[in-house]
């Protein structure tokens, strides 16, 4: 007999309120700095100009926030702690077009369903303050209380009643490092209110409101970076921003503050787009230090992605990230980017007297470097070309070989003052000292050549226009799996880039020719490396025809150990002036290094 099964009937009702704002909780207060995060944005949405935050314990035993807004009518405080209750926003067409940090309702009642919380408001029309407490959702009392214009609002005993919720949370240095970065972040966004904040008894800001977001950026995130100022307006996006020299980049992405129409948001497109901007300055797996505010129209940005409205959608995502991109790259390219050796004071943290100066010197030598066109008598007089006897050029790049040749009919220059550069020696047959004016500049002969072939490299590639050295015998080589996968891809631009190079059977490759700069290395080696640094710089998201000049030029490029005469030190430095982006290598690593008279008088006490 078949056996009968039986149901349990399940009805369907309505969840209790105290349980549909703990669920809620779980989306909006994912850790105390959410919950600062929702103060702090009342706060700046209540028209403050001034806001205090207090924070004890990682937040879990208090987070105060206190402003000087419009407050709380005393009838509207029961209103506010309601779910889906907001002044923000009266209907659906207002989510296309918000200009405040609210708009779900939802934080208030969220954050006193899982704290002991307390309220103190005042209107500027009112004669007193209404105080509110309410713990884990229940109101406890509602009195007048004598209080200043604005709002108070205290949360304590964080997920008191949940505790599966507090035993989540991680250790008080990881949820305070997350306040910090909040409250750094609420600072920068909003660089005109003044704020001051207080961790564990500590104040670890107090700022005036700030003219400038460079100014705010400086004060938060540390005097020892500079910060070029972007400002711009490009496509669908209008940018400013304040963003470090390429010598201050970090190893995380800690130092980055991203913000859309004000929103402190996570994107890894436009990051992405921040770091690309800087190109070839900054070598990979560095990323910069800053502050960047998008302006979009509100209508093309989606905010409404979820609770913690750290995450937004674009319409035209595509042209964000380009100008962002452009912007960046913009800003990077004005004076007073030379990488700058600091002294060994300063990176000790001892302050220096007399930086203005210093920075005056500094300027006044970038300037002459990035203005050489528009300033030839003055760049003749720093940066002279050496002397020769036919006034041809000194020392010149051979464009099949890549070769420093310097003609066999030119008396060597003295290498005196008057030549503009002077050479002062070499270190350990890598690193060229060179002066010039009252600098000495330190450069990486391998990098600075690396740049110089790189560009000419890239010009060539691009018109597939490389001279190509062909072999006596041709040669073959096997590459790997992954290799050869690459070298199918690769094969039209391999062959339009000085190599002549086909397939050999099984995973051989046939070598005829390879590019003639790289003529006098083994061609076997020489063509693995290449096919390897396309394969990686592909992983990365590099443009093929870039990784082909890339490797080809690193490959190529003279290398520590390699000795270079004085007159090939000198005609490197001036090839590499005239490079598009002089300061780094095609990886980011500099090219050269400055130092001031100034800077060294500082290390020898002489100040």
């Amino acid at each position: 007999m078949a056996e009968v099964k039986t149901f349990v009937k399940r009805w369907i009702k309505p969840l209790p309120k105290n349980v549909i704002n703990k669920i809620a909780a779980g989306e909006v207060v994912e850790r105390p700095a959410s919950v600062l995060k929702e103060l702090v944005e009342n706060a700046v949405d209540a028209g403050s100009d001034r806001i205090e935050i207090v924070i004890e314990k990682s937040g879990s035993t208090l987070i105060r926030v206190v402003d000087n807004g419009c407050g709380i009518d005393e009838e509207q405080l029961e209103i506010a702690f309601s779910r889906h209750a907001t002044s923000k926003i009266t209907n659906f067409s207002d989510l296309d077009r918000l200009s405040s940090y609210g708009f779900r309702g939802e934080a208030l009642p969220s954050i006193a369903s899982v704290s002991r919380l307390r309220m103190v408001s005042r209107t500027p029309d009112s004669d007193a303050g209404t105080e509110i407490i309410i713990e884990g959702g229940i109101l406890q009392s509602k009195k007048p209380i004598a209080a200043q214009v604005g709002t108070t609002i205290e949360v304590e005993d964080l997920f008191f009643n949940t505790p599966a919720r507090r035993k989540f949370l991680k250790s008080q240095s990881t949820e305070t490092r997350h306040l910090a970065r909040t409250a750094t972040a609420m600072a920068i966004s909003s660089y005109r209110i003044g704020f001051s904040a207080t961790l564990n008894g500590k104040k670890i800001f107090v700022l005036k409101p700030d003219n400038s977001l460079s100014d705010r950026a400086t004060a938060l995130l540390g005097n020892d970076y500079k910060f070029i100022a972007v400002k711009g307006q490009l496509g669908p996006v209008r940018l400013e921003g304040a963003i470090c020299l390429p010598e201050n980049v970090r190893n995380n992405r800690y130092g980055q503050y991203l913000f859309i129409n004000g929103r402190f948001i996570l994107s890894p497109t436009i990051l992405h787009a921040w770091v690309s901007g800087y190109g070839e300055l900054i070598p990979r797996g560095l990323f910069p230090v800053g502050a960047l505010l998008l302006t979009i129209d509100p209508t093309q940005v989606d905010v409404n992605v979820h609770p913690s409205k750290t995450e937004v959608r674009l319409a035209h995502e595509r042209e964000v990230y380009d100008a962002v991109k452009k912007l960046i790259a913009e800003s990077l390219r004005q004076d007073g980017i030379i990488p700058n050796l600091r002294p060994i004071a300063q990176q000790q943290g001892i302050s220096i007297s007399d930086s203005s100066s210093n920075q005056k010197d500094y300027n006044s030598i970038s300037g002459i470097v990035n203005n050489a066109a528009a300033t030839p008598g003055l760049i003749s007089r720093l940066y002279k070309t050496v002397a020769i006897a036919d006034s041809n050029r000194q020392v010149e790049i051979d464009k099949n070989t890549g070769e420093l040749i310097t003609p066999s009919n030119v008396v060597e220059p003295d290498f005196g003052p008057a030549s503009g550069f002077r050479f002062i020696g070499r270190f350990d047959n890598l690193y060229l000292l060179i002066a010039a004016g009252d600098a000495l500049f330190i450069i990486d002969q391998h990098t600075a050549h690396e740049r110089v072939l790189y560009e000419e490299m890239l010009e060539k590639v691009e018109k597939q226009a490389v001279n190509a050295q062909h072999l006596l015998f041709p040669v073959q080589v096997e590459l790997d799996p992954e290799q050869y996968a690459v070298f199918e891809e690769s094969l039209e631009l391999l062959n339009g880039s000085g190599f002549t190079v086909s397939p050999f059977g099984g995973r051989m490759v046939n070598i005829e020719a390879v590019p003639a700069i790289m003529s006098k290395k083994s061609p076997e080696k020489m063509f693995s490396k290449v096919i390897d640094d396309i394969m990686s710089l592909r992983k990365t998201g590099y443009d093929i025809k870039k990784a082909m000049a890339q490797s080809i030029a690193c490959r190529s490029a003279v290398m520590a150990g390699d000795f270079l005469t004085e007159a090939e030190a000198i005609g490197l430095m001036e090839q590499l002036l005239k490079c598009k982006d002089r300061y780094s290598c095609p990886h980011g690593r500099p090219t050269f290094l400055r130092f001031s008279r100034k800077d060294l008088d500082r290390q020898f006490g002489r100040t």
